[in-house]
């Protein structure tokens, strides 16, 4: 109903070039029909420089109780050797069956558990800024510098286990039902948290007296009101750190009918990435 969002964009773009005669008849506001899938959803991301694959990193997708939206990504994944190395050994057969080279990649797949069977979902031409900030907590460095070196011919990677922590997440905090919001997370949380946990960072995407159904780009399925980004020593550790943060922060948001909505933005301008460590960005 609103492929026009980004099909009439996409659309723009593809006035621009000369497309092969299979693809020159379709338009960006197309659809595929895609059969239906199930299992663990997990992301490779690497890249191909002068011919020279390589990936830098697995991550596990993990999907909330609605089973459609994505709530967490966790890194590195968990999921068994031979399975991350067929991850591997896909995506390379997949990049270079294109011709893909000096560029950076994310793969998205689903195992069948059940049937040990991989599905690819879908191939994105460069890194992931989702995958930064955990990058950062468990090697050391930002993805972003291998898409640099890639740039300028070459370099070494990735450094193992150089970051502070040996797994890392993004927990994505949504809400099912809309509403009004009249509180977020203040200054004190975010102090109790920063004391407790050094390095955690919370990116606020709502605040008060906005409606969340006008806040820009939203999930298909839910409402998203931030996304919290953690590391541990391990995933008991990580999912313990969670459960404290989500019994820390507290969000006040009250039904639409109990309230007229107020004027998009409420009274506060800008939006913030908070840093547990006290930093504002």
């Amino acid at each position: 109903q609103e492929i026009g969002r980004i099909g009439n964009a996409f659309d723009q773009v593809l006035r621009r070039v000369q497309l092969p005669e299979e693809l020159a008849s379709t338009s960006g506001c197309s659809c595929l029909a895609e059969q239906i899938i199930s299992g663990e959803q997990v992301a490779p991301e690497g890249s191909v420089c002068k011919g020279e694959f390589s990936v830098h990193g697995i991550f596990d997708m993990g999907r909330g109780r609605d089973g459609t939206s994505i709530e967490s990504l966790i890194y590195p994944s968990q999921l068994p050797d031979k399975v991350q190395q067929q991850l591997v050994d896909v995506s390379e057969r997949l990049v270079r069956q294109i011709g893909f080279d000096n560029g950076c990649f994310n793969v998205e797949f689903m195992w069948d558990k059940a049937n040990d069977k991989l599905w690819l979902i879908e191939i994105n031409s460069r890194i992931s800024q989702s995958h930064s900030e955990m990058f950062i907590l468990v090697n050391g460095m930002s993805n972003h510098e291998v898409a640099i070196d890639v740039a300028l011919g070459g370099g070494e990677g990735l450094p193992e286990k150089a970051g502070s922590y040996s797994v890392a997440a993004k927990f994505i905090l949504t809400r099912a039902e809309d509403g009004l919001v009249r509180r977020v997370p203040g200054p004190g949380e975010i102090e109790a948290l920063a004391r407790r946990f050094p390095h955690t960072r919370l990116k606020l995407e709502v605040e008060p007296g906005m409606a969340l159904n006008q806040v820009p780009n939203q999930d298909a399925y839910c409402f998203v009101l931030g996304e919290l980004y953690l590391g541990a020593e391990n995933r008991d550790a990580l999912m313990t750190r969670y459960q404290e943060c989500l019994d820390t922060l507290t969000f006040d948001i009250v039904p639409l009918t109990d309230q007229e909505p107020a004027s998009p933005g409420g009274e506060h301008e800008d939006r913030r990435a908070v840093s547990l460590s006290g930093e504002n960005h």
